[in-house]
């Protein structure tokens, strides 16, 4: 260890204190409990910590540890995934998520302590480079191992519209980029505060202006995100006023089908009915514009002729096109698709997910693994091959197209991104959250779909089996369909209408540009590296 690495007295206390009160802010930052304003200073208690040097061997421990309690924390509701397979997910993912957690800390111990005494250049690229090594990080863990992009530190603002704008700009992972950058930058005030006292132990206790006198230029850095994002929100408001639109008003079924019953084929009657009676019953007053069905609603084919005749018998009799989730042959296999059925059957194309699920909807190294899928078919899912758009005609006789995104499918920007390019007027997300139990899943699942409305400039529509439904506008605001305060029901009801613009509008700097911001933090780590190792040597 070299005399600049120096370890602070009350190293093992620094390095638990510090990351203990991280990655409680962290948990208190994501929904259903936390608040967007927490995640603007979760990251300060580690880094506070780390500016001063504690033992490599306890922040090492304490790094680890706390990321991997943070994350059984956060993904606890696994356990009521197909037991006891959920609660080997709950040991083995969380701690594979905690690995990232753990490794950005030891970034943030070996890069952040060298600022003191740096000059300013070298203090903002230290900040640059850690909030891109974040990025890059979280753009990782959805990408390699089939990807787990579950909660980016950009989920938890949820309901700030202020910072929900940048991502039309910089994207999901470009707005956790911006979040850890004003937390670094917060940081770095206080440990000038603190380093202000040391150096002169004369001073009397400062007030606000002392405080303000203390200002670091890494604070203003910090700040510039958030002075964005009250301009972009300022524009996109004004924009989106004047605009000539239609309103579409969707009518979401929420079956809240246990999971494994709904395979169950001794009750297919029953859940059959249930869904029609519940489809004519939201439908009857002729308000929606289309009845949303959730994620493969019922096991059943779209090759039964039967059961297509029942649907389109439905359509017939409410008025109204169906938009359901389905399973339809694919070979040798089967697709988890969405498909929309008038009273002339279905239409075509049907979309197919494609982003599958291990383990849920197909096996990886089967031939080698003693292992078997969450959903009961013998066979494995196929995926879709390209973002297939669903057309659908308003009652005032407006047809737009609708990109279809499938449970797991709007963890992945990528995928909404691409149905944006292709022409998407919306996005609609049909999804299965009856597996996580009536705790926090659902409504961190939805987090993703708040995302993908701010980012692509699109209004989502939601429907879960048993969870959150709803609809989301362009600018992230989300408007969840409740029964008594609670997202957790059975029933059919409107959902809140949403606004689509008359005229095609220009793709958002996002969906033109793609994760820029990920290159440009990539960048910005690769050099903050190449800094800290000259300055080690």
């Amino acid at each position: 260890m070299t005399g600049t690495d120096a370890s602070s007295p009350g190293s093992g206390r620094l390095a638990w204190l510090g990351t203990s009160l991280t990655a409680l802010l962290l948990f208190l930052s994501f929904g259903p409990l936390g608040h967007p304003f927490w995640a603007f200073i979760a990251l300060v208690p580690a880094a506070v910590a780390a500016a001063f040097r504690p033992e490599w061997r306890d922040w090492r421990r304490a790094g680890f540890a706390l990321s991997w309690v943070l994350w059984i924390a956060l993904l606890v509701w696994l356990r009521h995934v197909y037991p006891p397979l959920g609660w080997l997910g709950l040991v083995l993912l969380t701690a594979y998520c905690a690995l990232y957690l753990f490794g950005w800390l030891l970034l943030l111990r070996w890069i952040f302590p060298a600022c003191a005494g740096a000059g300013l250049p070298a203090r903002l690229l230290a900040i640059a480079g850690l909030a891109g090594a974040w990025g890059l990080l979280e753009w990782t863990r959805a990408t390699i191992l089939s990807g787990f992009g579950w909660l980016p530190f950009a989920a938890s603002q949820t309901g700030n519209p202020v910072m929900l704008s940048l991502c039309a700009w910089v994207g999901p992972t470009g707005l956790s980029i911006a979040l850890v950058l004003f937390n670094l930058g917060f940081a770095r005030w206080i440990v000038r505060l603190i380093e202000s006292y040391r150096e002169d132990a004369r001073l009397a206790p400062v007030g606000p202006a002392g405080w303000l006198r203390r200002l670091t230029p890494e604070l203003y850095v910090g700040l510039l995100p958030i002075a964005g994002g009250f301009l972009a929100l300022l524009a996109a408001n004004a924009a989106k006023a004047t605009l000539p639109h239609d309103t579409l008003t969707p009518a979401v079924v929420q079956t809240d089908f246990d999971p494994n019953a709904k395979w169950d084929g001794a009750r297919l009657q029953e859940h059959l009915r249930l869904a029609e009676t519940m489809t004519i019953d939201v439908a009857g007053s002729r308000k929606a514009d289309f009845v949303l069905w959730p994620e493969a609603a019922l096991p059943l084919t779209l090759e039964s002729e039967a059961y297509v005749d029942r649907l389109k018998a439905l359509s017939a009799v409410t008025d109204t096109p169906l938009v359901i989730g389905a399973i339809d042959r694919r070979g040798a296999g089967y697709g988890n698709a969405v498909a929309v059925v008038t009273s002339e059957g279905v239409r075509k194309p049907a979309y197919a997910k494609r982003h599958l699920v291990p383990f849920g909807e197909y096996v990886p190294f089967a031939d080698f693994l003693p292992l078997r899928k969450v959903v009961p078919i013998e066979t494995d899912c196929v995926a879709g091959t390209g973002p297939s758009l669903l057309p659908l005609s308003t009652r005032q006789g407006r047809t737009f197209m609708a990109g279809a995104l499938v449970c797991y499918e709007d963890v992945f920007p990528e995928l909404a991104r691409e149905h944006a390019l292709a022409g998407a007027d919306v996005l609609i997300v049909v999804t299965n959250d009856a597996w996580y139990g009536r705790e926090a899943g659902a409504y961190q699942h939805a987090a993703h779909s708040v995302l993908l409305a701010a980012a692509t400039g699109l209004p989502v529509v939601r429907c879960g089996n048993a969870g959150w439904s709803g609809t989301i506008d362009p600018l992230g605001r989300a408007f969840p369909v409740l029964e008594e305060g609670s997202v957790y029901f059975r029933g059919a009801r409107l959902a809140t209408p949403v606004r689509i613009p008359r005229e095609r509008q220009p793709e958002t700097f996002w969906v033109r540009q793609g994760d820029w911001a990920v290159g440009l933090g990539g960048l910005c780590f690769a050099l903050a590296y190449l800094w800290r190792r000259r300055r080690q040597a």
